[in-house]
């Protein structure tokens, strides 16, 4: 080691350099996704406090308007983990409307500070938005810094009291890359005429993306810009600011229920610019900043609480530069207003009222909140004027987005002729496609086969302006989307198709491209179905009526669809598929067919058997699955159709006949449709003269179920014929056995509720009931000396008899003895 370095040193000797060394420097600590956490401590509410929480008369400090004695939710905890944001939050009721929340915290010194109002936080989700969790009002969220207890006074004004209130108390991690970030990640994102202002990304301030569960949502165009304050603490650090994004963020992603961030960009008081909501700073992703004014905005919120204190001039700067950067990118003039319509929720305005606003407009102005704090808005007119001193208009903004976006111009080639004007639009044709303008949608390119196939189907007069540019669709596609309720998707397999309407609408609600795939066709006519269309995707087809609406169709049913006779047979969709037990599906269409897909195939129930069937739950009622599809019966004359819970048989005469259940059961057990008891005669219906239900059948039988019974029983042949003429179920009442053959197969009885009836081919028929039957039984019956009855009762001086083999039994109606002479 030594040889080597006196070598070096002889070498710098002789050529009389000097080398000078590089000197080591520690690696600066990379930004890496940090997990913040939240300690949720219930509060309930005033006429329920939480078991920590209590109810006291009056606020600790007076505050102005409000009556010393009102009833105040309060809530102190010391027993806490360490923290560094707070915000109240309480169950969604629009009628919460006028709610004071203060706090004060105790800091890791175990110092109490102050009393601070948190300002109810106005801005809301929009309704659409889908976060994978309900949203809920609250308050702004405080930076406090390190902190280890807290107190909660929270008092309504006006208005209904929040429930389910919670106080939340935010952790944002710790991480060694929040006071050694380097140069913004974020500088340019898209060619503009207006430099970006550099931004730091989601990435250097740590967002944790696995609680973010909000899929973004792009709004058509921009067309102004919010500004907000975060309503928080002025006394934060430099340093402090990356931990500060990861508590907003919690607060509103998970605590709000959100998915994420409100805003689309941050300032702090030292002019640095934060990325927010997710999916692009360049994109018109839709935020939740401004109830019910989220779509086409672009929110800009500053860190920290204007109505206590002056903005500074370097963060109103930065908010200038960042919306003026915006504006350019879509054409929005700094200096005029825009029509929206919009409102509801936690807007001054009702849901679809249409307002002009300016372009750079404050949260207050839409909305019943102080947002961004008096001395914020004193400088609005300072901003606008910032913002328009860096936008040019002097061109158009079809020659603004051409000129300023490089791989734009690559694409299009040069300009054919000059800008033209349509109906509320303008236009530029350029060697390789199109872009267009108008005042909704900002300005679009269209090219190659999408331009083809727009202009092929009656182009902006048919199917609207481009609403968007050309965007990738599923793994090797492309879309783009136009104002007339109309898109056309492309790939390399399906060329350019379009998509519109109630089609559209439906194929879009099932996840399009992922879905049923892309289209392979455009509309086409339903033949035989009159102003129906039909369209063809990948994996299925939409079909749409003026009387049903647009449903889909496809796997198995479709297919048993298709092979069965299609639209002339079966009509068109009435709903999509349903899913019913076991895995089955199944889907109704117009001519009056279900079909039915199970794992053995696909079944058809259709006519009065479906009928019937639907009108007993269909798929998920008794019935249950079809086992097969609808025949004709064994012996001719009528169709039945087989289900897992019973079995459905029609005939002209008897229309449709539900068996299920224990009439079903039994009907089954004597051999269904290859019985010899023939179709039934009619439905299933009451019994007369005893609770009950029955279903006749042509053979004369019948089946009969009494009320709250477990099983029906079979009446039928020369038991039967009695039984009715003595008046059925009025007379002797319903059955309680099957018929029952004698021990020695020389005849059969029955039993009904108040008797029984005994054939043999010697005796015939004859019935056996009352005192009578009584002591015929306890002699042994059939088995007695008397042997089987030949004559039913009859009168008698002074009473009834009945005959036997082998002789009588009399009842004496005075005194109610029964005798019995053998003979």
């Amino acid at each position: 080691m030594r040889r080597i370095l006196v070598g070096s040193t002889a070498f710098l000797t002789a050529t009389a350099t000097v080398l000078v060394l590089p000197v080591y420097a520690a690696p600066v600590p990379a930004p890496h996704p940090v997990a913040a956490t939240t300690e949720e401590l219930p509060m309930g509410s005033v006429e329920a406090p939480a078991a920590e929480a209590d109810v006291q008369a009056g606020t600790t400090e007076p505050v102005d308007g409000l009556a010393g004695d009102a009833p105040v939710l309060t809530l102190q905890q010391l027993d806490v983990e360490e923290f560094s944001l707070v915000g109240v939050t309480w169950a969604p009721d629009p009628a919460v409307t006028d709610t004071l929340v203060q706090i004060r915290v105790r800091d890791a010194d175990g110092s109490w500070g102050a009393w601070t109002e948190l300002e109810v936080e106005e801005a809301q989700q929009s309704p659409d938005a889908d976060a994978g969790a309900a949203p809920r009002g609250g308050t702004a969220p405080l930076w406090t810094g390190p902190s280890t207890g807290v107190e909660v006074e929270l008092v309504t004004r006006a208005g209904a009291a929040p429930t389910d209130v919670q106080v939340d108390l935010v952790d944002p991690g710790d991480s060694a890359a929040d006071a050694a970030l380097e140069t913004p990640a974020i500088t340019d994102t898209a060619d503009a005429a207006t430099a970006m202002p550099p931004v730091y990304s989601r990435a250097q301030w740590g967002a944790d993306e696995h609680i973010r569960t909000w899929d973004p949502q792009y709004a058509p165009t921009i067309k102004a810009a919010t500004i907000h304050h975060t309503a928080d603490s002025n006394a934060y650090s430099a340093d402090d600011v990356p931990a500060i994004m990861r508590s907003i963020y919690r607060y509103h992603a998970v605590s709000r229920g959100w998915g994420d961030i409100g805003y689309n960009v941050i300032a702090d008081r030292y002019g640095r610019l934060w990325e927010g909501r997710y999916g692009g700073l360049a994109s018109t992703v839709v935020g939740a900043h401004a109830g019910g004014w989220n779509s086409g905005t672009f929110g800009v919120s500053m860190l920290g609480n204007y109505e206590q204190a002056e903005p500074p001039r370097v963060m109103l700067d930065a908010v200038a530069d960042i919306i003026a950067w915006k504006f350019s990118l879509y054409g929005v003039d700094p200096r005029g207003t825009a029509t929206m319509t919009g409102g509801g929720g936690t807007s001054k305005y009702p849901a679809g009222s249409t307002v002009t606003l300016p372009t750079v407009f404050a949260h207050r102005d839409v909305g019943y909140t102080a947002c961004p704090g008096r001395y914020a808005y004193a400088r609005m007119a300072d901003v606008r004027a910032r913002v328009a001193a860096q936008v040019d208009l002097s061109m158009s903004a079809i020659e603004r987005r051409y000129a300023a976006d490089a791989g734009l111009r690559s694409w299009l080639g040069a300009p054919v002729g000059s800008e033209r004007s349509g109906n509320g639009f303008a236009w530029q044709e350029y060697e390789h496609g199109r872009l267009y303008w108008s005042a909704a949608t900002g300005v679009r390119f269209v090219r190659g086969d999408v331009l083809a196939a727009w202009l092929a189907a009656g182009g902006p007069g048919v199917l609207g302006v481009p609403t968007t540019d050309e965007g990738p669709a599923g793994e090797w596609g492309a879309y783009q989307h136009f104002s007339k309720d109309a898109s056309i998707y492309w790939t390399a397999e399906t060329g350019a198709q379009v998509v519109r309407g109630g089609i559209r609408s439906r194929w879009l609600g099932l996840r399009a491209e992922w879905g049923l795939g892309f289209p392979r066709t455009g509309e086409v006519a339903v033949p035989g179905v009159p102003g129906a269309v039909v369209q063809e995707f990948v994996s299925g087809r939409v079909f749409w009526s003026p009387s049903t609406g647009a449903h889909p169709l496809r796997g198995g049913i479709g297919e048993a669809y298709t092979a069965g006779g299609g639209p002339a047979r079966f009509g068109v969709p009435l709903g999509g598929e349903v899913t019913v037990r076991n895995g089955a599906a199944t889907q109704e269409f117009s001519r009056g067919y279900s079909l039915v897909w199970t794992t053995s195939g696909v079944r058809l129930v259709a006519g009065g058997i479906r009928e019937a069937w639907l009108a007993r739950g269909g798929a998920d009622g008794a019935l249950g699955l079809p086992r097969g599809d609808e025949a004709d019966t064994p012996s001719g004359g009528g169709r039945f159709s087989a289900f897992a819970g019973g079995t459905i048989v029609w005939s002209p005469t008897s229309g449709a006949v539900v068996l299920t259940g224990a009439i079903g059961r039994r009907w089954e057990a004597a051999g269904g449709l290859e019985s010899s008891l023939g179709l039934p005669t009619g439905p299933q219906r009451a019994t007369s003269g005893a609770p009950g239900q029955q279903v006749r059948f042509r053979s004369g039988a019948g089946i009969y179920q009494t009320t709250g019974a477990s099983h029906a029983f079979l009446v039928r042949g020369g038991v039967g014929d009695l039984w009715t003429a003595l008046g059925g179920p009025s007379g002797l009442g319903l059955p309680v056995t099957d018929e029952t053959a004698f021990q020695n197969r020389a005849g059969v009885y029955q039993v009904f509720a108040r008797g029984k009836v005994m054939w043999s081919a010697t005796t015939g028929a004859h019935p056996v009931y009352g005192a009578i039957g009584a002591a015929y039984d306890k002699a042994g019956a059939e088995w007695s000396r008397l042997g089987l009855p030949t004559r039913g009762e009859y009168a008698v001086a002074g009473g009834t008899r009945a005959d036997f083999q082998h002789g009588t039994i009399t009842w004496n109606a005075t005194t109610g003895a029964v005798t019995i002479r053998y003979r």
